[in-house]
């Protein structure tokens, strides 16, 4: 009888301890009730307190806030922003110091464009083993993921950029080849085809 007592008093006090977590009074209390206090307590330490739920749901909305904020002003034009710059200009409501000022704070807003070789392997069924590049003449070798999906991209300097083709076959040998670029776009190529290629 006293056993069973302490059960149930232990499991009151869990479900004391849940009261401001997640879990809940009823969760707790219940969960120690039927497997063991011991069990309980863990589970409802384990469970979120109120205060931590509430923050995160907030730190959540706020970043959601400020991407929404960011996306709404990457849509609005520089050329609009810059007109209605020009029209406070003409209207003498702002000097032509602060216009420049402004203008270059448009300019800095602008997003900038990249230059990305993207590559990847379309299948290595007829070599033995997979393939791994090397961009340029530094850095370590990277295992190719196979798929257009899963291509890795690289920001490039426009023009030629050398890449090494390094086989884990025995006795497969390495290949450089040079792929062309275009300046702030994705070029992307098939790293098997050129493999392949005499």
């Amino acid at each position: 009888m006293d056993i069973f007592l302490g059960w149930i008093i232990f499991s009151l006090a869990v479900g004391a301890i849940g009261v401001n977590r997640n879990i809940g009074f009823a969760g707790a209390f219940f969960l120690s009730l039927f497997l063991s206090p011991v069990i309980g307590l863990i589970f409802t330490l384990l469970s979120k307190s109120d205060d931590q739920v509430k923050f995160e749901t907030e730190l959540l909305s706020n970043t959601k806030k400020q991407t929404d904020r960011v996306l709404e002003a990457r849509g609005k034009s520089f050329t609009d922003e810059l007109f209605k710059l020009k029209s406070l200009l003409d209207s003498d409501l702002i000097t032509r110091e602060e216009f420049e000022i402004e203008k270059e704070k448009l300019k800095s807003n602008l997003p900038q464009k990249k230059t990305v070789l993207s590559l990847y392997c379309s299948s290595t069924s007829s070599i033995s083993g997979r393939l791994m590049i090397r961009v340029g003449d530094k850095g370590n070798f990277i295992d190719l993921p196979q798929g257009r999906d899963n291509a890795l991209d690289f920001d490039v300097h426009p023009s030629e950029v050398k890449v090494v083709i390094s086989p884990t076959g025995i006795f497969a040998s390495e290949k450089k080849v040079y792929l062309k670029t275009v300046e702030d776009e994705t070029t992307q190529y098939n790293i098997f085809e050129l493999y392949m290629q005499p």
